[in-house]
């Protein structure tokens, strides 16, 4: 969704979601793996340097066609296996209040153009297990081969396993 807007609008909303987001770390501490990421200011620098590098990179990519507003589960402006790979990070499986459906939908039309995809992670927003993960591998399973896959990383505890769908 960012994709649609100037740099400079993207620049003040990481800003003000700065604030928000270091509070909300600040008391759920205790949810949290600090092993790859030791403390609250190593977290903040490491991603306020990624926002910085993507802000860097934004016009330019934009100018490219590496960064294009699109909205799931609309269809995307690619064809069929057009990618090798599609990522959802943070985003499918994680908000269940989308509902089945948008799910389905989003993930079939990230199938359409990619080989394969990978949804991380597979919980909710309070990192618990839920049944929608369960009834999306349910649905993928008569048509592609689907696995969850345990990874080494896990920042939110219980959040180190992700979806893998493919053709």
């Amino acid at each position: 969704m960012i994709y649609q807007f100037a740099k400079e609008d993207i620049q003040k909303r990481i800003e003000e979601a700065r604030i928000t987001v270091m509070q909300q770390m600040q008391e759920n501490m205790d949810n949290y793996v600090w092993k790859h990421i030791k403390s609250l200011q190593e977290l903040e620098n490491t991603r306020m340097s990624a926002m910085r590098k993507f802000l860097s990179d934004y016009e330019k990519g934009k100018a490219e066609g590496r960064y294009v507003f699109h909205e799931l589960p609309g269809k995307l402006p690619y064809g069929a296996d057009y990618f090798d790979i599609g990522l959802s990070s943070h985003f499918l499986l994680m908000y269940t209040s989308l509902g089945y459906d948008f799910h389905i939908s989003s993930i079939t039309e990230m199938l359409r153009v990619c080989k394969e995809i990978r949804i991380f992670p597979v919980v909710d927003l309070d990192a618990n297990k839920t049944d929608l993960t369960r009834n999306v591998m349910d649905y993928f399973q008569k048509d592609y081969k689907v696995e969850i896959v345990k990874t080494e990383y896990e920042f939110q505890k219980g959040d180190n396993k992700l979806l893998v769908i493919r053709k």
